[in-house]
């Protein structure tokens, strides 16, 4: 089986599955073609091994979360390539779905910026604490260059936000909260003073969730808010 290069499994005697964002040849983690084959590995492995896992934790060994798409990878695109960016990305969006559907409960633990992709990982998980340090920064950030958010946090944020929220807050104007007013929007849970308490608040949400589902996952399920004709 290929390995994971840029996610790490850490695996405690309670069942708690940590896994650690970790690219080796970056000193950011980005969505470039290592991430997405490890997330393939990575979503296979939870899967094959369900049956002995209680939650999952995403955190990263960077200083940052996840910075997000790779700049690099997007300059290099032609009309020849696109079709395998696009594919990329709808690996990707598989994949979260799969581990947000997992039936287990999945806590992402934000240890710095997440960006972007960063932030899209967050959104697939189903709570999200964020460390309350300067470093923190939290949004999508995307349209600021011309781009979309393309891991499925157009979807998510409308889910999460209701539409005027996900689009005024979040998807138009690129605006990159701290963790404080992350919380304050929305856009995350909780927030942690320390490491520490970070990893202990997502262990708790695991403990006190045994079987986490998304919201939009629950029978009755209505985005906030109002309807697309008024939002």
């Amino acid at each position: 089986m290929t390995q994971s290069t840029t996610i790490r499994w850490e695996q405690d005697r309670t069942g708690v599955v940590t896994l650690v964002l970790d690219d080796p040849n970056q000193s950011a983690n980005t969505m470039n073609q290592a991430f997405r084959d490890s997330l393939a590995v990575i979503t296979d492995r939870l899967e094959a091994e369900k049956d002995s896992i209680r939650g999952i934790i995403l955190t990263s060994a960077k200083k940052t979360f996840f910075a997000g798409g790779d700049l690099r990878d997007l300059i290099r695109v032609t009309p020849e390539t696109a079709q395998d960016l696009f594919d990329g990305g709808m690996a990707i969006k598989r994949n979260l779905r799969r581990i947000e559907t997992l039936g287990k409960p999945v806590v992402a633990a934000i240890n710095g910026a997440a960006l972007g992709g960063g932030y899209e990982i967050a959104l697939a998980c189903h709570h999200r604490v964020a460390l309350d340090t300067s470093g923190t920064k939290i949004g999508c950030p995307e349209v600021t260059l011309g781009l979309l958010p393309g891991g499925g946090g157009v979807v998510r944020t409308v889910r999460l936000l209701g539409i005027a929220d996900a689009l005024l807050k979040v998807l138009l104007q690129g605006t990159q909260y701290n963790a404080q007013r992350a919380l304050q929007n929305g856009l995350i849970d909780e927030v942690a003073a320390t490491q520490d308490e970070l990893l202990a608040k997502a262990r708790a949400f695991i403990d006190a969730n045994p079987e986490s589902q998304q919201p939009w996952d629950r029978p009755g399920y209505r985005i906030p808010g109002g309807t697309p004709a008024n939002p």
